[in-house]
């Protein structure tokens, strides 16, 4: 599932889904005060700390040629 959503597999397992999932968040730019809500963190220093982790951003040539045209 991880690897359908995108995620690098060889770099996150099911143990790193919330890590990945809201440091890829933050990459796509979504507020830190709307992860943390939707985390249910309190302090921003808990995202900061453990869970904000550097994400690559991969451009896939059919997907964005296939989106752009939708």
């Amino acid at each position: 599932m991880l690897g359908i959503c995108g995620i690098n597999t060889t770099k996150f397992m099911a143990g790193s889904v919330r890590p990945a999932s809201t440091s890829k968040a933050k990459a796509l730019a979504v507020p830190i005060f709307t992860i943390m809500a939707k985390a249910g963190w309190t302090q921003e220093t808990t995202f900061a700390q453990h869970y904000n982790k550097h994400i690559i951003q991969e451009s896939d040539a059919f997907q964005q040629a296939f989106l752009g045209s939708v």
